[in-house]
Parts: C-alpha cells; structure tokens; sequence
C-alpha cells in the first residue's frame, strides 16, 4: 500500500508539472486578451456606490535594474487605471522608479517594505494608493517563528475611502447613502502576501516540490487569519503572489473562511499569471501562481452599523495582456470591486 502511494504521488507529480510545460489546448487555438478597458463588460447586479480597481503584480526584484524590463512594468502598473496596487517584489531601485510617477498620476499615498540585509531579497512589498493609506495601522507579519519554512512576510494596511467620493463623485453610479453622515468614511483592509514559493530553500526544485512546500502555505494563510482575528481586523481583500493555483491549498483554506477567487470566478483556467523560461527561452513554464481575493461578508468597517452595512462585490477580473514576456515572470491581475448596499 505505501509502495502504492509513493506511485500515485509521483504521478501526480509528473502530471502536475506536464500541464505547466504544455500550453493549454485552449490557449492554443483561442489566445486571451484582456485590458483595463475590458473591465467594464461586466456589471454589477445592482447600482454600487461605486467601485474600485486593485490591481497586484509581482514585479521581479531584478527586473528593476533592465531598463527595458523596468520600462513595460512600469507602463503595465501605470496604465491599468487601478486605484490600489499592491506589488511584491520591490527593493529600494524599484520605489525610486515608481516614486517618480506615483504623485503625478495622483497616487500620493504610498508604503514600500524593503527586505533587510539578512533577508531574502525577493521579500519586499508595497502598496501604492490613491485613497488615503493609515500608514501607523499598517503591519509587516513575519510567519517564520510559527510556520517552518515560511520566508516572506505579508503586509495588512487600511485604505479609507471616503463617503464624499462615493457620493459626490462623477464614478459614483448611484446616489443610495448609507447614513446621513457626510463626513463619514469606509475602510477596506488590504492583505498583500507572497507565499512560499514551490522550491527548495536553496532555489532547486524537483517533481514533488510544490506538493511539499504546499503545507506551508496552508499554514502561512491559517496564521495570516488566526493573526487579523487576534487583533479584531478582518481582511476584506487579500492579493499577491500565492505561488500556487487555484486549487492550492492555501486558496481552499481561505475560501473556507468565506473568500472567494475573482482569478477563479472571471479567467479562464487556460490562462496563466506566470511564466519561466525553461531551457533558455525555447519553453515556458506556465503556472497561476498569482491571485485577488475578497470576503464576501460586509465590509469589516461597517458590520455593526447596522443602518450603514456595505459590502464588496468582485465584478470583473482580468490578466493583462502584453506583459508575457520582456517584463516580469509574474503578469500583472486587476480586479473591480462594487461597494455596495449590504443585507
């Protein structure tokens, strides 16, 4: 029986790792495309109070020093008409660069965590925010002391927005108000992660890596909740690079939670969030390792108002297109959420 096992474990393996090496037959004979304007095409059930765009992308700490690289990542975070964007991957060459169109194209809130001199330098983090950003709220939570082999921290930070922008704004595509109150505001909790990756601490990796590692990641979403719960914050949208696909295990830990998967939800299974060249640049392997996800309860903010109860809903979520190759290993994910009137 063990010997049993030992063979169904490496056959899964085996196909594991041929359906990355293989193109989808689908995206053979029918490519995906998809751009910011793109995410108009889907509409919310009901008029929202508006909506915000998120998008996350791991932009490759070396790819901050190919200027060529740099320039295409830059246009694809830039260009996406996201309000929020949460990167991973950064280092001190990449803040420099994105500083210097952050405040021009308004995003004038801003937080960069760099990896230290004794850390791994693919740990960095920021967020870039159009709508004000609680910089003394915000927390860098390292798993390593509780979860063996976890090795970058998660970022949770507050964005607010605020009530006159929903209401007074020309996105604003309804006047319902959920109090009185014009000087109100809503707050969405943002988790920006980067997982374990599927490789060795040493940067190998086998067959059986990612199966191996994938505990880990279970274990890294399990104390990212249990860490939000300690401290009464809910995450309302967690986002980054999960290094794992859309049936990983860490993915159906959160769903139990009450997450759900806009990358699931809205692309095609066919449609990959990462590519590695193998063998040079002859063959690529193709992975979904990237992923935007939200709580489907009420907004954290506004649960015990009981007159003022809102709550997100994803209605679109797209990979862009153009950024395969020449760029990151990573593609950036942009999302739309409607705030709307919960129950």
């Amino acid at each position: 029986m063990k010997t049993m096992a030992i063979i169904l474990e490496l056959l899964r393996d085996i196909i594991a790792f041929s359906n990355q090496f293989f193109p989808h037959p689908i995206a053979i004979f029918h490519s995906y495309r998809f751009s910011p304007a793109d995410l108009a095409i889907e509409s919310p059930p009901s008029p929202p109070l508006t909506t915000i765009d998120v998008l996350s992308y791991n932009v490759n700490n070396d790819a901050a020093h190919n200027p060529t690289r740099r320039r295409r990542i830059l246009r694809a975070i830039f260009s996406s008409g996201a309000q929020v964007i949460l990167l991973q991957e950064t280092n001190p060459s990449w803040e420099e660069h994105l500083r210097e169109d952050a405040v021009a194209l308004d995003f004038f809130y801003t937080y960069f965590h760099h990896p230290g001199p004794t850390d791994r330098k693919a740990g960095g983090s920021a967020i870039l925010s159009q709508f004000p950003l609680d910089v003394d709220k915000i927390q860098m939570l390292d798993f390593s002391d509780k979860v063996s082999g976890s090795v970058f921290p998660s970022m949770v930070c507050d964005v607010t927005i605020p009530m006159e922008y929903m209401k007074g704004s020309s996105k604003t595509k309804s006047s319902t108000q959920c109090n009185s109150d014009g000087n109100s505001e809503i707050t969405i909790t943002f988790a920006n992660i980067h997982l374990r990756p599927p490789v060795n601490l040493d940067g190998s990796a086998w067959l059986d890596t990612a199966r191996k590692t994938e505990p880990i990641r279970i274990m890294e979403a399990k104390e990212l909740i249990r860490t939000s719960q300690d401290s009464k914050r809910t995450i309302d949208i967690i986002a980054g690079d999960f290094n794992e696909g859309d049936d990983g295990g860490a993915i159906r830990h959160l769903i139990q939670e009450g997450y759900a998967n806009a990358l699931s939800q809205y692309v095609p299974r066919s449609k990959e969030t990462h590519r590695w060249n193998y063998f040079g640049s002859v063959w690529h392997l193709r992975k979904r390792l990237d992923h935007i996800l939200w709580h489907r309860n009420a907004l954290s903010s506004t649960r015990e108002v009981a007159d003022c109860r809102l709550k997100l809903d994803c209605v679109n979520c797209g990979v862009l297109s153009g950024y395969e190759n020449d760029a990151s290993d990573h593609q950036p994910v942009l999302s739309r959420f409607a705030i709307i009137q919960g129950m």
